[in-house]
């Protein structure tokens, strides 16, 4: 008995922070529905200065690329007024390509300079910092390597600027390009596009902090300053900027309708990386940030609220593990998980309540867990609604995308022990994590064998941790059989399938460790 009141209470407790997180998908989701494009101002002959930066770190790929799409947008903007700055960090052979790109486009009369450091001190952080410190034009355009971005870019972000001296950051939304090269390319555009077309959307329209996504965006010099510039203690510069100078009073515009087209990651073993970083990130930037926000009294409850669901937005991912781990000990130990009465029990409960001494009691009792169940079935839901959403105004069919959700459903389910592994570096230790880059392919990718491109990631160590997570869920799914235990099957089933999914693809596609590999 003891041990049934200890699972229901933890399960208890961990279906009221999943309702937490699952109820802000309906807000956000309400929100977005009164986004309107701002108006574009008419007539403008806003032409400011703009630095173009370009952080890359063996990025040989897609490089020219990149360059060739920011000539264009500089001579859609005026070639005079728009200066390419090459942030290489690179210590392979991108560095002689990234050279004859340079002098390619300065023979043609571009105002284009790389810009080296000699290390890679502070990452990504580091270079735009160096960056910024030469840096005189007002407004920087950021595009990372795997961005192309459209010719017209300039001309539809920076009038903006010109009559809002309090607007510190301009984001535009990303597309992909690459979308329909498989399901897992698919599965990941969807995930996104709940981020670009719900989430940015929705905290615009309801006047609480958003965030600048490190790409596709454009910022005013002066707010950067004023901000303290671009900090490497994080694994999130680009959150960790944009949230200090939303304090500091600027503003963050979002255009959803303004599209900057890049590249999803193509494998799995790249995604959980890429996803891995966000959450080391972002959770880091919660540390550092979350206190002086919940104690700052000239934020309302909403925007406190918001900031602190936006910036521990990973921990779902946790309690998705601790849910995992929880229903295979119920397994185990035979103890139900979900002890919820039928719903037709409430029927006799209803003659109790007049004459029984406890009826009341035992009808709240079942209302309770009534109540319980509609609330896990709101906050599973949610983030479904969310999804579906984006196809509708995208105009695309639900049944033509279901073989991608299903993926997709996988993945987020089956990257939740490479996520823990970040949050657990974010909170749990000091140390300064490598800033590790997502691998991008361009041409390379056709082939579809990830193992043969140089910078395709070796097999993670973390193999050995999903294998065991697949031993334990089929263990736990066989004992929950024999004990007719079937409540809990509706985890370890599909957490198990995921699991295994995830731990199938990371070993397929992983490159084959060599020595002087780097990331």
């Amino acid at each position: 008995m003891l041990i049934q009141l200890l699972f229901t209470a933890v399960s208890l407790i961990l279906t009221l922070l999943f309702f937490l997180y699952g109820f802000n998908h309906y807000f956000l989701l309400n929100a977005a529905r009164r986004y309107k494009t701002p108006a574009l101002p008419e007539h403008s002959t806003f032409r400011p200065a703009v630095s173009v930066h370009l952080p890359i770190y063996n990025e040989r790929y897609v490089i020219r690329r990149l360059v060739n799409a920011c000539a264009c947008m500089a001579e859609a903007y005026g070639k005079e007024k728009v200066k390419i700055l090459i942030l290489d960090d690179s210590d392979d052979e991108t560095v002689l390509e990234v050279d004859r790109v340079a002098g390619d486009y300065k023979q043609k009369n571009f105002l284009i300079e790389v810009v080296r450091r000699g290390n890679r001190n502070g990452y990504k952080a580091g270079a735009l910092q160096a960056a910024l410190q030469i840096t005189p034009q007002e407004f920087i355009a950021i595009f990372d390597a795997d961005f192309i971005p459209p010719a017209d870019f300039l001309l539809r972000t920076l009038p903006y600027f010109e009559r809002n001296e309090r607007l510190g950051i301009v984001q535009t939304r990303w597309t992909y390009f690459n979308k329909e090269d498989s399901l897992v390319t698919r599965a990941i555009s969807h995930a996104i596009d709940v981020h670009f077309l719900i989430e940015q959307p929705g905290r615009y329209a309801a006047g609480v902090f958003q965030n600048f996504n490190g790409s596709g965006g454009v910022l005013r010099t002066r707010a950067i300053v004023d901000a303290g510039g671009w900090h490497a203690d994080t694994l999130a510069e680009d959150l960790d900027l944009s949230y200090r100078m939303q304090t500091r009073g600027y503003r963050i515009l979002y255009l959803r309708d303004v599209q900057s087209p890049g590249e999803i990651p193509p494998t799995i073993p790249n995604f959980k990386q890429q996803q891995g970083r966000w959450a080391c990130g972002s959770l880091r930037v919660a540390r550092k940030l979350l206190p002086g926000i919940l104690r700052n009294r000239q934020l309302g409850f909403r925007q406190q609220l918001q900031a602190f669901l936006h910036l521990t937005g990973y921990m779902i991912q946790p309690l998705m593990v601790f849910t995992f781990v929880l229903s295979c000990l119920a397994a185990v130990l035979g103890v139900n998980i979900f002890p919820i009465p039928r719903v037709t029990t409430l029927i006799p409960a209803y003659s109790a309540f007049f004459t029984a001494g406890t009826g009341p009691l035992f009808l709240l009792q079942n209302l309770a867990w009534v109540s319980l169940a509609l609330g896990i079935a709101l906050y599973t839901f949610a983030p479904w609604i969310s999804l579906v959403s984006t196809l509708k105004i995208q105009n695309l069919p639900l049944y033509g995308n279901l073989a991608s959700l299903l993926v997709l459903l996988l993945l987020c389910i089956g990257i939740s022990l490479s996520t823990l592994r970040g949050v657990g570096r974010a909170l749990f230790t000091n140390r300064s994590w490598e800033w590790t880059r997502t691998p991008k392919y361009d041409e390379a990718q056709k082939d579809r064998d990830w193992r043969r491109s140089k910078y395709q990631m070796p097999l993670d160590r973390l193999w050995i941790m999903e294998f065991a997570f697949v031993m334990a869920g089929l263990w736990a799914i066989g004992v929950a059989v024999g004990h007719r235990n079937y409540n809990v099957l509706f985890i370890l089933v599909p957490f198990t399938l995921s699991y295994g999914f995830v731990l199938w693809f990371s070993i397929l596609q992983s490159r084959k460790a060599t020595r002087g590999y780097s990331r």
